[in-house]
């Protein structure tokens, strides 16, 4: 089959084409897709893609994909999907309200597990900095309160699998006071 690169719908719906980079690159909602040879009005980022065999097009706004539409009927989804895109090149106020959307939905919440991943490698690499200075820190009344990851570094754990912990763990998206 070759290699292709792959844009995911919000369901999980795979749709693969061999019109981008070809390279095995994934797309979700959201994400920055490269510039595709064949652009309907020039070099701008702004284009759809229309995958017969999968029933679905996709909308790339800006190098942005945001939209997709699914439609067994091939004639009528090349039709919804050359309208669809013009709406969106031609009405700025929709566009921004589809991006509002994209950034609430998905890239807050990114964001918020991110920053979560990254507050927990801080800690991480403060306590293993402070433990590699006093190895003896927990042995004050509220140290244990303060050190989560000292003792295991007693315990012989290195910081590479404490790091590698902190990074795959899941993270809610939602803000707590005690994150």
């Amino acid at each position: 089959m070759g290699m292709f690169d792959s844009f995911y719908t919000n369901e999980g719906k795979e749709v693969q084409t061999k019109k981008l980079n070809n390279v095995l690159d994934n797309y979700y909602i959201g994400d920055t897709v490269p510039n595709y040879e064949l652009n309907f009005d020039g070099a701008t980022g702004n284009y759809y893609l229309i995958e017969e065999y999968e029933n679905t097009s996709v909308i790339v706004i800006n190098n942005i994909f945001i939209d997709y539409l699914v439609d067994a009927d091939h004639a009528k989804l090349k039709t919804s999907t050359a309208e669809l895109f013009k709406v969106y090149l031609s009405n700025h106020e929709l566009l921004s309200l589809k991006l509002s959307n994209i950034i609430k939905e998905k890239l807050n919440p990114q964001r918020t597990v991110l920053s979560k991943k990254f507050n927990v490698v801080e800690g991480i690499l403060h306590e293993y900095k402070t433990y590699q200075n006093d190895p003896n820190c927990l042995d004050g009344k509220f140290a244990s309160f303060l050190y989560k990851y000292v003792e295991r570094f007693k315990h012989g754990e290195s910081l590479d699998v404490l790091l590698n912990e902190a990074i795959k763990n899941e993270y809610s998206t939602e803000s707590s006071c005690f994150d």
